[in-house]
């Protein structure tokens, strides 16, 4: 166990590495000036020299990367061009709403997965069991804009059940915050569920035909019991990996949904970055996802050796 942690942790440096000095150079070929604009088009060229020089971009390519990297080493991811505040604030403030979509839609799609495939695995030839089947291909297939711009015109437009837009902290106002909620989640949960069931059925088409399954129901277990009690526990390896990996990548990408629904979240904050040339802020959220990514596969890890016993041993 002590060695993973250490290994992780010298995945995670280098992969901070690779990912900072990757996003300082790409970063760099985004037509335009940064200084020209937050000072506008009619700036005089004295004014956005010294506004340049001021955000630490007169030197050469080299220079400002060996400053920024000196800079970060000592915990100073640098000051936002757009907010005036330091990159790690800005972030942190934006980093609430985010989480709740993720961890809200990741749970909820975790339960309804194991149990869509629990009914399946029981009652295969329920056909309310297959039709949820169906739908978990059609789920992966439609895309998460699409769903999002016909819930909107059913539930807000429509019925008027639900906002369109807006978002308020679940733990400071729940009574506001979950119907803002509902769209958001519904859209993610639905795309996350398919992609989920289908794992999860395909690593229980790999335990049925294993040895100990005949073993247990030559013993005369019931079905149900077989399919619940052994099938299923066993099964869930592959989806706790793809539980990992797919909640930080939707820490990361979920700009879309964020910026259908409003939601002052990661998304909706580099995509603001982008727009306004704030280099520092682009890379404070691209080094804070590929942190995330780091610590949520460590955690993947540590629970296969909850899960697997022989994980544990090795």
């Amino acid at each position: 166990m002590t060695g993973m942690l250490l290994r992780r942790l010298r995945d995670l440096v280098i992969i901070l590495v690779i990912v900072g000095t990757m996003m300082f150079f790409v970063i760099r070929l985004i037509p335009g000036d940064p200084a020209q604009a937050l000072l506008g088009p009619t700036a005089r060229p004295a004014d956005v020299a010294a506004l340049r020089s001021s955000m630490g971009l007169d030197g050469s390519l080299w220079q400002q990367y060996l400053t920024w990297a000196g800079h970060v080493l000592r915990g100073d991811f640098g000051t936002s061009i757009t907010y005036h505040q330091p990159v790690l604030s800005v972030v942190a403030s934006h980093i609430v709403p985010t989480l709740t979509l993720a961890v809200l839609s990741t749970v909820i799609s975790f339960f309804l997965s194991v149990a869509i495939t629990a009914w399946q695995a029981v009652s295969p030839r329920n056909p309310v069991a297959r039709a949820l089947d169906r739908l978990s291909s059609l789920g992966m297939a439609m895309p998460d804009f699409w769903i999002s711009l016909v819930l909107v015109l059913v539930f807000s437009v429509t019925l008027r059940w639900f906002p369109s837009s807006g978002y308020h902290d679940l733990l400071t106002d729940p009574v506001a915050a979950v119907p803002a909620l509902v769209l958001p989640v519904t859209v993610l949960v639905i795309g996350q569920t398919a992609l989920f069931v289908l794992t999860l059925r395909e690593s229980v088409l790999g335990e049925l035909p294993l040895a100990y399954l005949r073993t247990a129901r030559v013993k005369g277990l019931p079905e149900r019991r077989v399919m619940l009690k052994h099938v299923l526990p066993n099964a869930l390896m592959p989806l706790v990996t793809q539980l990992g990996s797919n909640f930080a990548m939707l820490v990361g990408g979920i700009v879309i949904i964020e910026s259908i629904f409003v939601v002052p979240g990661l998304g909706h904050l580099l995509m603001g970055a982008v727009s306004t040339r704030d280099f520092p802020l682009i890379q404070g959220v691209t080094l804070f996802v590929a942190v995330l990514f780091v610590v949520v596969n460590l955690l993947v890890d540590l629970s296969y050796a909850l899960l697997d016993p022989k994980v544990r041993v090795a």
